[in-house]
C-alpha cells in the first residue's frame, strides 16, 4: 500500500482546527502539516506588504525549505511564498522540495523598469516551481506565454468557496439591499455612479483607503472594516451582489463572486479573463463592460422587473458553485495532480 503524501502547507493566516482548506486537504488522502503567518488582509497596504508581509512571507520559505526532506510537497497557498521559495531552489542548486504553487495571480505594474525585473525574478523563479494553478483556462494559457512554463506546470483550478462549510441557500431577496464588497482592484467610482442613477439602497464592506477622493451619494451605506463572517452576513441578507473590477486581463473578485454564488445571489459583475468563465451572462449572473455603470443600472432593472428570473439566476449561480467551486473538488484535483506526478517519476 502507498504511504499518503507528505505535504507542507504554507498560508497567510494562523490555520485553526476546523479550516476548510486544512480539512479537505487532509480528507483528499494527503498527510499535511501548516506553517501560517497572522497577517490580517486589512493590513496590506503598499508600504507594509513591502516591509512587513513580504519579509514574512519570505521567512516562511526558508523554513519550508529547510524542512525538504521531511516532506514529499510543499503546496503554496500565498503565490509569494511559493515564488520565495523557487528562488530558493535555485539559488541553492537543488530540486527539492516539489512545489505547488495555487491561485497564481500576477499582475503587470506600471512602471516598466520595476517590472521588467520583477518579471525576470518571477520567470527565474517559476522554473523552480514543479506545478502552478491558475483560476481560468485563459488567463492560463496567457501567463504559460508570458512565463514560457511548461505543460507539466500548468494546472486549471477555478477558484474554491473559502467556507469552514458551504452555507444554506439564501438566494435572491427583492425587499433587501444591493451589496458590494471588498479592497484591491475594485471599480467603486463606477460603483458610486451606478448608486447615482439608480433608487435602490446600496451597502458596502470596505475601507477608507479605497474610497479616498469619492462622494459616497446618499443612498449608499458603507461598513468600514467589514470582513470575514460580519461581511458574509451582510451577503446573505442582501437582494444581489455587485462588484465592477478596474482590472480585466488577470484574477480580482474570483472569492467574492464564488462566495455569493453560494448563497444564490444574483451576481452583477465586470467581464474579465476570469469572470466570464464562471458566469454565463443572463443565466446565472450578469456581466458587464468595463467601467459602464449605465449597463450595472440595465442588470439591475433587469432582476427588479422580472423576479422570477431573478430567482432563477440566483438558483442556477447556487447550482454552478456547487458543482464547480466546493472545496472538495479542489483538493481533490490538488491530490491528483501530485499522485499523477508521484506514479509517472516513481517517488
Amino acid at each position: 500500500m502507498n504511504k499518503s503524501p507528505r505535504v507542507l502547507v504554507l498560508v497567510d493566516w494562523i490555520p485553526q482546527d476546523d479550516d476548510s482548506l486544512l480539512n479537505s486537504l487532509r480528507n483528499s488522502s494527503l498527510d499535511c502539516d501548516f506553517i501560517g503567518i497572522d497577517y490580517p488582509i486589512s493590513k496590506r497596504t503598499t508600504l507594509k506588504k513591502i516591509f512587513s508581509y513580504w519579509p514574512r512571507c519570505l521567512w516562511v520559505s526558508i523554513k519550508a525549505f529547510r524542512r525538504r526532506h521531511d516532506y514529499d510537497y510543499v503546496i503554496s497557498w500565498q503565490q509569494i511564498m511559493g515564488i520565495f521559495l523557487g528562488f530558493i531552489k535555485l539559488i541553492a542548486f537543488s530540486d527539492s522540495p516539489k512545489v505547488f504553487v495555487l491561485n497564481a495571480t500576477i499582475v503587470e505594474r506600471k512602471n516598466p523598469l520595476l517590472e521588467k525585473l520583477r518579471r525576470r525574478f518571477v520567470s527565474a523563479s517559476l522554473k523552480k516551481v514543479n506545478h502552478i494553478s491558475f483560476l481560468s483556462y485563459d488567463y492560463m494559457r496567457f501567463m504559460q506565454e508570458r512565463f514560457q512554463l511548461s505543460e507539466t506546470q500548468l494546472v486549471h483550478l477555478k477558484q474554491p468557496a473559502t467556507f469552514e462549510k458551504n452555507p444554506d441557500f439564501s438566494g435572491f431577496k427583492p425587499d433587501s439591499y444591493l451589496y458590494s464588497v471588498g479592497l484591491s482592484y475594485r471599480d467603486f467610482p463606477t460603483l458610486m455612479a451606478a448608486a447615482r442613477k439608480c433608487p435602490k439602497h446600496f451597502v458596502l464592506a470596505t475601507t477608507d483607503a479605497f474610497l479616498q477622493g469619492l462622494t459616497i451619494p446618499d443612498n449608499v451605506t458603507v461598513y468600514r472594516n467589514t470582513f470575514g463572517n460580519a461581511a458574509n452576513e451582510l451577503m446573505k441578507q442582501s437582494a444581489a451582489v455587485i462588484f465592477p473590477l478596474e482590472r480585466t486581463s488577470s484574477p480580482a473578485g474570483e472569492t467574492t463572486l464564488v462566495n455569493a454564488m453560494f448563497y444564490g445571489k444574483p451576481v452583477i459583475t465586470t467581464k474579465t479573463i476570469i469572470t466570464q468563465e464562471y458566469i454565463q451572462d443572463g443565466q446565472n449572473g450578469f456581466l458587464v463592460p468595463y467601467q459602464n455603470a449605465d449597463a450595472i443600472v440595465d442588470a439591475i432593472h433587469a432582476l427588479f422587473s422580472d423576479l422570477d428570473k431573478a430567482n432563477q439566476i440566483g438558483r442556477r449561480a447556487r447550482q454552478s458553485a456547487l458543482e464547480n467551486h466546493t472545496m472538495e473538488i479542489y483538493t481533490k484535483k490538488i491530490f491528483d495532480v501530485i499522485e499523477k506526478h508521484r506514479q509517472e517519476t516513481g517517488t
